[in-house]
């Protein structure tokens, strides 16, 4: 079984990198903190990293992606 989150953190889609140690996602712009299934807990993320839809095909795996809205909090709107 297979996750697939968004590389960038949803506070202003810096991207987010994999501590094994820690088993979290840490933001290194602005100091967010996801856990281990992209739930922000810590820092400024308004938002969990968004999930792809992930399958095996014939031994391959596949990621489904597409474009992750990033909210522009001086006008406030997405």
């Amino acid at each position: 079984e297979f996750t697939a989150f968004s590389i960038n953190c949803t506070h202003l889609g810096c991207p987010v990198r994999w501590l094994a140690d820690a088993k979290l996602f840490m933001c290194p712009c602005h100091g967010g903190v996801y856990d281990d299934v992209g739930t922000n807990v810590a820092g400024p993320p308004p938002e969990p990293l968004p999930r792809y839809p992930v399958r095996v095909s014939q031994g391959q795996v596949e990621i489904e992606t597409s474009p992750v809205p990033i909210t522009d909090f001086k006008a406030g709107v997405q």
